[in-house]
């Protein structure tokens, strides 16, 4: 995982440049611990404010030692936290939680929020059964409550994990990395989340594009009205609604300065909820 962390160095260097490993500290971005140089580096591209992700913390959701992923996410907030004080309407910073049980994530966001952090960066697996379980909905309430949307990122689940054996060229692995999202993006709409809950927001990080959000959409209009009944959810004991599919379409919108776009997901003819796409 650390031998990754080259990639970190990536900007403003060719496809020929890129090295996954053999990287030293000094040949990293200043930018990526000192917020003064961050500022420096947005003032040069142009840019008005980022909405800081984690890297390292990606991989990390693929632990399996949820303790120690606890142990690491609550020292990067307190870290995160203290990098985006210096500017924090340019440096807007979002939190990880290890999601070791749905009290504890609760707590989590609740300190996340007092930390200053505009959201959260969910790990694709959490420690307790799964996203659409109704155990999360006191989660989900809270999320709301507070204003933290949920992100969930490529690299971030079992199924997208870089490290998993990959069929074929190395290079084809590079094609599933965006299957752990769109995954919990049908199981949290398929699982009546959005139903529930209809003013959460979700953010799908690097995982869908405007192309693959259109295609991703036919697909779940196409399995909620073909085969709703064989897979029913299983919160539910009815099928799905047939005059309501799972989006209502798609609308674009701008999120600064970068493209995006937002589907309105529900599972069946309650209000719908929010899920944002990034590049």
């Amino acid at each position: 995982m650390w031998a990754l962390v080259g990639l970190a160095a990536a900007a403003g260097k060719t496809a020929e440049q890129l090295a996954v490993g053999g990287v030293k500290f000094e040949d990293m971005h200043r930018g990526g611990w000192d917020p003064e140089a961050r500022l420096a580096d947005q003032e040069r591209d142009g840019v008005a404010a980022e909405i800081i992700y984690p890297t390292v913390g990606m991989l990390l959701c693929n632990h399996k030692d949820f303790d120690y992923k606890k142990a690491c996410f609550d020292a990067y907030n307190l870290w995160m936290a203290e990098y985006c004080d210096a500017h924090p309407e340019r440096l807007i910073g979002v939190g990880q939680t290890a999601m070791r049980s749905v009290e504890e994530g609760i707590e989590d966001l609740r300190t996340m929020k007092g930390l200053g952090m505009k959201g959260v960066m969910m790990p694709g697996n959490p420690g307790f059964n799964d996203y659409d379980d109704r155990a999360y909905d006191e989660f989900y309430e809270a999320a709301v409550e507070l204003g933290m949307p949920l992100s969930f990122h490529i690299l971030t689940s079992k199924t997208d994990n870089i490290a998993n054996p990959q069929r074929g060229p190395k290079i084809n692995g590079f094609l599933a990395i965006i299957r752990g999202c769109q995954d919990i993006l049908g199981t949290m709409v398929f699982g009546g989340v959005f139903e529930r809950h209809p003013k959460l927001k979700v953010v799908c990080v690097e995982a869908v594009t405007a192309s693959i959000l259109s295609y991703l959409t036919n697909q779940l209009n196409k399995a909620s009205m073909v085969v709703k009944w064989p897979f029913r959810p299983h919160s539910s004991s009815r099928p799905p609604s047939t005059s309501c599919g799972p989006s209502s379409g798609s609308r674009p919108s701008t999120r600064s300065g970068r493209s995006s776009r937002s589907i309105t997901a529900r599972s069946g003819c309650g209000s719908p909820g929010t899920v944002t796409t990034s590049p």
